[in-house]
This record gives structure tokens, C-alpha cells and sequence, in this order.
């Protein structure tokens, strides 16, 4: 009987979700002398002030940086949601620790393409990549919805 891991996999994605927000924030740091005004990050103005102060691909990068670590935040709840319904229906712990696995490495491989795809050709190769991350966790909820209908 293996050991089920997966809802180790919430927390360990909360942090790689961080994780290209606060790369971002360092690449703008180095290109301001270690500035980084914290007070409004979000605010209207923020970008642009950003956009005006530092050179446009280390701008782009940073916007890439935030578009990654958007995304990853936004497709949370589904990975949370996924390592819940498959642990409370009791599908079986390789199968959560295989999709738990499949579905990080993949929004990795996903959030380095994003940061550093800078081609309209090899930006499908991200899409791609987020495609089969979501499939992963379709399969799983199929699997809890075919076991929640016939074992119960």
C-alpha cells in the first residue's frame, strides 16, 4: 500500500504560485538599484511606473513573470479541488500521488515557458503544456465521479 501524498501538493503549490510573482519583483528590484515600492503594488498607476523606469524587455519579462503567477493562482482551486474530491472519494493514493506529481511538474514546465517564451511560435508549446496539466486533473475527477457513482 503506498503512502498518499498529494494534499502535500496544496501547500507546495501555494509556494511555486508565489514563486514567479517574487522573481518578477526581483528582476525589477535589480533594474531600480534595489528598489521596489511596496505601498500600492497593485494600484493603477503601478505598471506604468514600473514600465517608465526600467528597459522594455526587463518590463516584458516582468509583465510575463506576473502573467504566470496570475495564472497560477487562478487554476488553484481546480488543483485544490481535485486532491480533495480524489482523497475523499478514496481513489487510491498512486493514483492522487501520480496526478499530484503529473500536474506540478507540468505547471512548472508551464511557468518557465511562460516566462521565457518570447515567440509567438513557441508560445503554443505553453498552451499545449496547460492543456495537458488540465487534463490531468479532468481524469482525476472523472475517476472520483466513476467511483463516487458504482462503489457507493
Amino acid at each position: 500500500m503506498s503512502v498518499n501524498y498529494s494534499l502535500f501538493g496544496v501547500p507546495v503549490y501555494w509556494l511555486y504560485a508565489l514563486a514567479p510573482h517574487m522573481y518578477g519583483v526581483n528582476i525589477i528590484k535589480k533594474a531600480r538599484n534595489g528598489k521596489w515600492d511596496n505601498t500600492n503594488p497593485r494600484g493603477g498607476n503601478a505598471a506604468s511606473d514600473i514600465q517608465k523606469s526600467v528597459p522594455k524587455d526587463v518590463f516584458a519579462r516582468y509583465e510575463r513573470c506576473e502573467g504566470a503567477h496570475k495564472n497560477s493562482m487562478e487554476n488553484a482551486p481546480f488543483f485544490m479541488c481535485a486532491m480533495l474530491v480524489g482523497n475523499v472519494v478514496g481513489l487510491p493514493a498512486n493514483t492522487m500521488n501520480t496526478a499530484a506529481a503529473a500536474y506540478m511538474g507540468l505547471r512548472i514546465a508551464h511557468t518557465l515557458l511562460y516566462i521565457n517564451v518570447t515567440s509567438q511560435k513557441y508560445s503554443y508549446l505553453r498552451t499545449l503544456v496547460y492543456t495537458i496539466s488540465t487534463i490531468v486533473l479532468q481524469r482525476l475527477f472523472f475517476q472520483a465521479a466513476w467511483k463516487l457513482a458504482y462503489d457507493y
